[in-house]
């Protein structure tokens, strides 16, 4: 008996063979939405980004034997996406706050493929290798922006007619901050003063702009509208003086040590101060009181706190004492003890003080972190002197 075969049968098995074998090639594939590794940086340009998508994605963007090309594109008000082919370079145009034209292609020298997943790339700085009558400036803000959204486009090849579109991503551009004053340009060690930087391109997006002292990072930050100052609270810190001021912003970091954020040209640093490491609450009594004192200031959960209410002045616990003077661990330990009740917190501390024999006049509140006699290091970095107490006939 013959079997009969069924001409139509044989052209589909054929056909699915073809493409098994890589015989037959598929229609181009979308292109796929790419994950930076930093999604915004500084007018001007500058800095490696990576560009990737999961391992394992099919069709992989960026197969064997492919050499990416990498454009940033900002083609017409609002223009968010990239063009399906390369495009030509063209000048960054603007009209007020607008980008109205610009293509930056990124020089082939500093693509570089990594996997069929991964691609790394600078971001333009200056002139093109291409065309040198465009782009002088590398990736920047035109007109008046502040920020501006470009779209960074991955392609095959620069041909305009064969090139196909293998990746997209966002990246944003921002101004680079500067900072022009610092009011007030100081805190207690303590912590908790509020200040107001003034400058530029402090801005809140894409990101949030972050900020420290002596790397004692500021909370409550708070940005104005038109970018040209925050205020901030102060966190706890050593005492110190000549402190840069350091903010982080998407367009940059800048330091109050060089506050025009250009290491090239002669500038006044901005310090700031860290003084006054504790403080009392109440700053004055009568000799021969007894009096409970509500002490502040920063790094007394670390103490190892003599709290047991009985005087042992010259232990290797912490202790607090009335000092004339700078504390000396051998010839200057104060003329009273202030017996510590409790550590209320890293920043508080309560303790009662007898002043039976104390003569009338102005001390030092100190506390120490080891009360030995002769002790080499008695104050911890966190911790100094520095709140006056006053013995009077009030």
């Amino acid at each position: 008996m013959k079997r009969t075969i069924r001409r139509s049968a044989l052209a589909s098995a054929a056909a699915v063979l073809l493409v098994l074998a890589g015989l037959s090639a598929p229609a181009s594939a979308a292109a796929v939405s790419l994950t930076l590794s930093k999604t915004y940086g500084p007018s001007g340009g500058g800095g490696t980004l990576l560009a990737s998508v999961s391992t394992g994605t099919l069709p992989a963007p960026f197969p064997a034997g492919t050499t990416p090309v990498v454009q940033f594109q900002y083609v017409g008000t609002g223009s968010t996406g990239c063009n399906t082919t390369a495009r030509p370079e063209t000048a960054i145009a603007a009209t007020g706050t607008t980008a109205t034209a610009g293509v930056l292609t990124v020089d082939s020298g500093k693509v570089k493929r990594i996997t069929a997943w991964k691609i790394v790339f600078q971001v333009p700085t200056g002139p093109s290798t291409r065309d040198p009558a465009v782009n002088t400036t590398g990736l920047v803000l035109a007109g008046s922006q502040v920020q501006a959204k470009w779209s960074v486009c991955v392609y095959d090849t620069l041909n305009p007619t064969t090139g196909s579109l293998l990746g997209t991503a966002a990246y944003t551009i921002a101004l680079r901050p500067t900072i022009t004053s610092i009011l007030p340009a100081s805190s207690a060690a303590g912590g908790g003063q509020t200040i107001t930087v003034n400058g530029t391109g402090f801005t809140a997006n894409p990101v949030a702009l972050t900020g420290s002292i002596g790397g004692a990072p500021l909370t409550s930050i708070r940005v104005s509208g038109n970018g040209n100052s925050f205020t901030a609270t102060t966190g706890p810190r050593a005492p110190a003086a000549g402190l840069d001021v350091t903010v982080v912003t998407p367009g940059g970091t800048v330091s109050s040590l060089d506050p025009d954020n250009d290491p090239n040209t002669a500038d006044t640093p901005i310090p700031f101060a860290y003084t006054n490491a504790i403080s009392v609450s109440p700053n004055t009594a009568t000799a021969g009181e007894t009096v409970t004192l509500d002490v502040t200031g920063a790094g007394f959960s670390q103490l190892n706190v003599d709290t047991s209410g009985v005087p042992n002045p010259t232990s290797s616990q912490a202790h607090v004492f009335l000092v004339a003077g700078a504390y000396d661990s051998n010839s200057n330990r104060g003329v009273a003890e202030c017996l510590v009740a409790v550590v209320v917190s890293d920043n508080e501390l309560v303790c009662d003080v007898n002043l039976t024999g104390v003569p009338d006049g102005a001390y030092i509140l100190t506390l120490v972190a080891d009360g030995a006699p002769g002790a080499a290091s008695p104050n911890p970095s966190i911790i100094s002197s520095g709140a006056v107490f006053v013995v009077g006939p009030y």
